[in-house]
């Protein structure tokens, strides 16, 4: 499994740098004194959206590897009652992702 996670962690490091790189692009549109708001907002909206979309993706990526490749793993080598709390964790991050 150790191979598996340092390529998942590669991607999510990637993914890091660039939302990062989108971040920082947006920073130094706002901290541009000759920027306005009112100038391109369709643009700056655009980026925000790109960014929350980066932000979605790599959530659910990384719960995906979690429940496919940790939980599984977790829930045959354990009780039943371990089973339960990896499923009610699981199910407790899909509802706070979700807000």
């Amino acid at each position: 499994m150790t191979y598996c996670c340092d390529v998942e962690r590669k991607k999510l490091q990637d993914r890091l740098s660039r939302i990062s790189g989108q971040i920082n692009s947006l920073k130094k549109k706002f901290d541009d004194e000759s920027f306005s708001l009112e100038k391109d907002p369709y643009e700056t909206i655009r980026q925000l959206t790109t960014i929350k979309g980066a932000l979605n993706s790599m959530i659910t990526s990384y719960v995906e590897h979690y429940a496919k490749g940790h939980m599984i793993e977790q829930i045959k080598n354990g009780s039943n009652a371990e089973a339960e709390v990896y499923i009610d964790n699981l199910l407790e991050i899909i509802k706070v992702y979700g807000k």
